[in-house]
């Protein structure tokens, strides 16, 4: 039962010049306003805004006021926009959705996992503010029950989430949106083929198209509209008055409406997403050769052919020092040890350190080794050249340590990962301490080569995290002797996470290596002059498309870890929060975290929808009816499809390999909200079946009470972790710890 009530008011607007009144029936003159049809209060107001002509308005018009959704629409706008430009940072994953928005402004290719919708639209925004691209981004309706809207408002984490430049708002208001056509459609099923019918049918189409322009986890919603949709079918199929004609037509307009226009659609979106990027840029590294001479402003990238003949070819068994592209300062280790625990209480991998030194020293040196057991001779004396895109180890000379990072947060910058030096070949071990050389300038599986004067880049990705190694420009305090700050981002791209080769030596060869050299040098040089004689610039658009789409597959499955990784498991009942921003000098932050009551009632009302509903077939099954069909009917199918929707964008995550957060599961979220609506909602059902008067009106009171009281304990619950989601207010270490009420969650304390 809806709660909503309209204000409705009758206005006339005077004029200069009042038109003689009409006598009434008693032959006395009354008021124009006199002259209204009496009607209640609860009907629609007539506006006047001209004079009447023979006792009719010339125009008028019918205005109705929910004061109940404008008093939602005004509190969702402030939840949301309130001090929305801070904090002043960027803030988790922006910095890879702001970059993307900036690169389709310069027009310079780039690679993502998504599909483009939702960055063109950050692009556009940008783009209409103003916004040059020249920001580098750096790291850092199924209910009317206005219960379901008021839960939504006082969610903590959909507000954050709202806030931030993230791809998952868009894929909510889609999802949500495609279902709304889909129930505005439906409701024309009396009206099959007609105009509303039409455009329904075709809006839940476009609707479902932008949401798999969004993420492809807009499957989700595309498996739950179609379901609807054969539910519907089923029930078309059952009516034997209807043509057979008619049947199929219903069939082929939804298959072309509900899957033609997605398909099309979102191969309009890549059109112009490789129409805006013609320049090379930082995706040339994930595309095939074909694919990077189709841009402007590219080349192959030839591994310094001029200078080959006066290079030294990189091997295992190489010494090196790798010096940082974003700070003056070389990759470092000392055997100082991280401190066992910080200020804030966290914990460290108790290792030694490794950071960035801004002087050149003997501790800077590292060898290249190749993965395995240093005691086996063929790992430990092999000298053959190494080549792009090969897995490798890095061995700090001074301490015969390997470079590793795991899973335990930075000192400094707890969204990545420590990097530390350690020795530990156990198999448990072994893959934290494998880096992947990834060189812009080389071919993937290219030999190396490094000439003085001639700057070598190369990134080093962790592979079990498929992070890269990177300075983060903050410096360490008095245990780290002020040096910098060195951890594992996943900006994989920008210059913090490049490193140049600063001095090779080589190792000790036999005497025929020149001579070997020479001869790898020729053939690498012969290698790319007849590739690039090969090379067609020209491909087709569905080549590209086809081409990306398989990237964008296989990069899924290689999202390795991450500390602040959650497992879908863990998220109905907030068992892991993800940081999103910590001030650097108090413990400001921006946490994603749920209203923990909110999410708790949530999930309770997924044990009572079923246990209710099992309740009533077993009655109904002994032929006893608690209610009356209808409501049962509007009862099971409310409830039952809420339940489904729920399920199928939460269970699909069991099936995936790589790395999830807690964000991944706000798009389900609203289904459990609306669920508890139709829970609550239920109680009212019962109150008017009762036939005691006192005990319906028991239920009625009842209804109020204890939605009123859930509704408080979530306003409460909101203020309580209010700093979390706006940055502001600077909490202590007491209240954090207060705020704390599960030893899983990651909420950062600085001070």
């Amino acid at each position: 039962m809806s709660e909503e009530t309209s204000v409705r008011r009758r206005i006339q607007k005077p004029d200069e010049e009042q038109s003689p009144q009409r006598p009434s029936a008693s032959g006395s003159a009354k008021p124009c306003e006199q002259l209204q049809d009496n009607k209640p209060a609860s009907e629609s107001e007539v506006v006047t805004w001209f004079p009447r002509h023979n006792g009719k308005s010339w125009i008028s018009y019918k205005v109705e006021v929910d004061a109940l959704w404008v008093a939602m629409v005004v509190a969702g706008f402030v939840t949301r926009f309130w001090r929305l430009d801070y904090p002043s940072h960027v803030v988790f994953d922006e910095v890879h959705f702001g970059k993307f928005a900036s690169y389709y402004l310069n027009g310079q290719f780039f690679f993502d996992v998504h599909p483009p919708l939702g960055k063109l639209l950050f692009a556009l925004i940008g783009y209409l503010c103003g916004y040059d691209g020249s920001f580098c981004f750096p790291t850092l309706e199924w209910t009317s029950h206005p219960m379901s809207r008021v839960f939504t408002i006082l969610d903590n984490s959909l507000v954050i989430q709202s806030r931030v430049i993230m791809l998952d708002s868009f894929v909510i208001f889609l999802t949500y949106l495609s279902i709304l056509c889909y129930l505005k459609f439906y409701h024309c099923r009396n009206k099959a083929f007609s105009e509303t019918w039409h455009k329904w049918l075709i809006l839940t189409g476009v609707a479902l198209g932008c949401l798999l322009g969004v993420k492809y986890t807009g499957l989700f919603g595309l498996a739950f509209i179609g379901i609807l949709t054969l539910c519907d079918l089923w029930q078309l199929m059952g009516d034997i008055e209807l043509p057979l004609v008619d049947l199929s037509l219903h069939i082929l307009l939804r298959g072309i409406y509900l899957l033609g226009i997605p398909v099309l659609l979102n191969i309009s979106l890549f059109y112009i997403h490789l129409l805006l990027l013609t320049q090379s840029g930082p995706g040339d590294a994930f595309v095939s050769k074909a694919f990077r001479h189709s841009l402007q402003s590219t080349h192959t990238p030839l591994p310094q052919i001029e200078t080959l003949p006066n290079s030294t070819l990189l091997r295992y068994g190489t010494h090196l020092t790798l010096r940082s592209m974003d700070l003056a300062c070389w990759l470092h280790s000392h055997p100082h040890l991280y401190p066992l625990k910080y200020p804030d209480g966290r914990g460290s991998s108790y290792q030694q350190q490794v950071t960035c030194y801004e002087f050149k020293d003997t501790n800077n040196v590292w060898a290249v080794r190749r993965p395995g057991d240093p005691n086996n001779a063929a790992i430990g004396n092999d000298t053959s050249p190494v080549k792009n895109n090969d897995t490798i180890e890095l061995v700090h000379v001074a301490s015969n340590k390997l470079l590793n990072s795991h899973d335990v947060a930075a000192p400094l910058t707890p969204v990545n990962q420590e990097v530390a030096a350690y020795i530990n070949y156990s198999a448990q071990f072994v893959p934290y301490l494998h880096w992947r050389l990834d060189v812009p300038s080389s071919g993937p599986g290219d030999l190396i080569f490094w000439s003085p004067g001639q700057p070598l880049k190369l990134k080093l990705i962790h592979e079990q995290s498929k992070q890269a190694l990177g300075s983060t420009g903050k410096r360490l305090p008095e245990w780290g002797a002020q040096q910098y700050e060195v951890a594992t981002d996943r900006a994989v791209e920008g210059g913090h996470t490049t490193w140049q080769v600063d001095t090779i030596t080589p190792p000790a060869l036999g005497a025929n290596s020149t001579e070997e050299e020479e001869e790898l040098k020729k053939a690498l040089m012969e290698k790319y002059t007849s590739e690039e004689e090969k090379v067609d610039t020209e491909m087709l658009f569905w080549e590209k498309l086809i081409e990306l789409q398989y990237h964008m597959v296989t990069a899924h499955g290689n999202l390795g870890s991450h500390q602040f990784g959650a497992v879908p498991q863990s998220w109905p009942l907030i068992g892991k929060t993800l940081p999103y921003w910590l001030d650097e000098k108090n413990n400001a932050q921006v946490t994603l975290i749920g209203n923990p009551l909110l999410w708790w009632f949530g999930c309770a009302s997924l044990g009572v929808f079923p246990a209710v509903s099992v309740f009533y077939l077993l009655r109904r099954k002994r032929m006893v009816f608690d209610i009356p069909q209808a409501d049962f009917v509007q009862w099971w199918t409310g409830g039952a499809l809420l339940g489904v929707g729920w399920l199928l964008h939460y269970a699909p995550y069991f099936l995936l390999s790589r790395v999830l957060f807690l964000h991944h599961y706000l798009p389900a979220l609203p289904f459990k909200f609306m669920l508890m609506a139709v829970v609550f909602e239920h109680i009212l059902t019962w109150s008017r079946q009762a036939v005691n008067r006192r005990f319906a009106l028991l239920l009625w009171y009842s209804y109020y009470v204890v939605t009123s009281a859930v509704t408080l304990c979530c306003v409460i619950s909101f203020i309580v972790f209010f700093p979390f989601t706006y940055g502001y207010p600077a909490l202590t270490r007491d209240q954090i710890l207060s705020r704390q009420w599960k030893s899983t969650w990651d909420l950062l304390i600085r001070v």
